[in-house]
């Protein structure tokens, strides 16, 4: 069974170091909500920090982890998919 989950959402990563990066995905989940304690994640040790993950299905029906990283290294994720739309600067 497939599940289509749309179209690519894309995710501006800035990191405490400021690199910035662009990635595609359809998912991000952080460690530290309450969400991802409830469901326990496999494979998780509590003696490790708290980690993001951004997820994604690519074409093939794959779903694939994009990025992941220790959440304390993390500035901001932004999605950017759609850029803010402004509106236009009004001179009385």
């Amino acid at each position: 069974m497939s599940y289509d989950y749309g179209p690519l959402r894309t995710y501006e990563v800035t990191w405490r170091s400021g690199h910035i990066e662009s990635v595609q995905g359809h998912q991000v989940i952080f460690d530290s909500s309450g969400l991802a304690a409830l469901t326990m994640i496999p494979g998780r040790l509590p003696d490790l920090p708290p980690m993001f993950r951004i997820h994604g299905s690519f074409p093939g029906g794959r779903w694939r982890l994009v990025l992941m990283g220790p959440e304390a290294d993390l500035l901001s994720i932004r999605d950017v998919t759609e850029r803010e739309a402004f509106a236009p600067e009004v001179t009385p």
